[in-house]
């Protein structure tokens, strides 16, 4: 057991296992500016430490995020033909759990990419979504159930969904554990949730893109099936994209509300070393510099020339539908 160090400590207890012995680990965002990292001592989770108010985070996520991260309100239309191929993509990873008539919930829904192809499909999928802009675009442009909303304020029937997913959103939430803990109120005895993070483990990426503030949590594989597992869900699958940057695990509810401390002995000792040794040289000397670049050209113009035959949204996405299903 670590002795907490007074000058380690956080504002912010950890959000799977409450301690408040956590270490920093960073100390900049990807810009350069200020932002303070840590990681717990008993679990091994990451975190922003000190964050934004609620009501900063709420005004950053409706008005400011896509704006900051996109530098658009709404989806250019190489914007819809990448998320239209990550939705194809996920569609297939869900394929496996997905049955006849299931209802699915995309938490975080963005412009709704993976609505409009799980509805395609022929599934009930619905979504919603807190920035103002790309839940507009879904609603209206694509015509899809999605609302503006924040989790907190989203009005689903109890027990109502088969599915809740939530790609790439519980990191940019307050508290993690409580949106997974209130998703098993949508959900129906043994209902499944997916949850998709980026991997603390990843090294991929340059060390110092790794953090910034639209980022509030870090997740590995231990501490997302831990947070399952104490938000009230048993795993069924764990799985790590193959460059190894996004974690997945989809897990089913159980009876009991919550189980376990959210303790992950060990982990503390493996994120705190990935993290040290993940350097500017190491990474230079990766094969990540030489792959990424060609990878991220190819897709480039693979999306330009898709934009230019393809020029509605609905278009786009109905033609990797359908490339999808040939």
């Amino acid at each position: 057991m670590h002795k907490p160090n007074a000058a380690a400590q956080c504002s912010i207890p950890c959000n799977l296992c409450g301690s408040t012995d956590a270490e920093q680990v960073r100390s900049k965002d990807r810009h350069g500016e200020y932002l303070r990292s840590v990681i717990c001592r008993r679990c091994g989770l990451v975190w922003t430490d000190p964050r934004p108010t609620p009501e900063q985070v709420r005004e950053f996520y409706g008005h400011e995020y896509r704006l900051d991260y996109k530098q658009t309100y709404q989806p250019k239309a190489k914007q819809t033909y990448r998320s239209g191929k990550v939705a194809v993509d996920r569609f297939r990873r869900l394929q496996p759990v997905l049955e006849p008539g299931f209802r699915v919930l995309d938490v975080g829904a963005g412009s709704g990419e993976v609505v409009y192809v799980l509805r395609a499909m022929g599934y009930d999928a619905s979504g919603f979504e807190p920035n103002e802009g790309y839940a507009r675009y879904a609603a209206e442009v694509l015509g899809l159930p999605v609302r503006q909303r924040f989790w907190q304020d989203a009005a689903i029937s109890p027990e109502s969904q088969d599915l809740v997913t939530m790609f790439h959103t519980v990191e940019h939430l307050e508290s993690p554990f409580d949106v997974m803990r209130h998703a098993r109120q949508w959900l129906r005895p043994q209902g499944l949730l997916l949850v998709e993070v980026p991997n603390v483990e990843a090294v991929c990426q340059q060390p110092h893109t790794q953090f910034h503030r639209g980022h509030l949590y870090h997740f590995n594989l231990a501490t997302m099936e831990a947070m399952h597992q104490r938000a009230g869900y048993s795993v069924v699958s764990s799985s790590t994209s193959p460059d190894g940057g996004n974690i997945t695990v989809i897990s089913r509810k159980t009876d009991a509300p919550h189980s376990g401390a959210g303790e992950v002995p060990g982990n503390y000792e493996r994120v705190a070393s990935i993290l040290r040794r993940h350097t500017a040289l190491r990474h230079l000397f990766s094969r990540y510099p030489f792959i990424r670049p060609f990878s991220k050209l190819a897709a480039r113009l693979e999306e330009q020339r898709s934009v230019q035959s393809h020029r509605p949204a609905k278009e786009v996405l109905d033609a990797l539908i359908s490339d999808a299903l040939q």
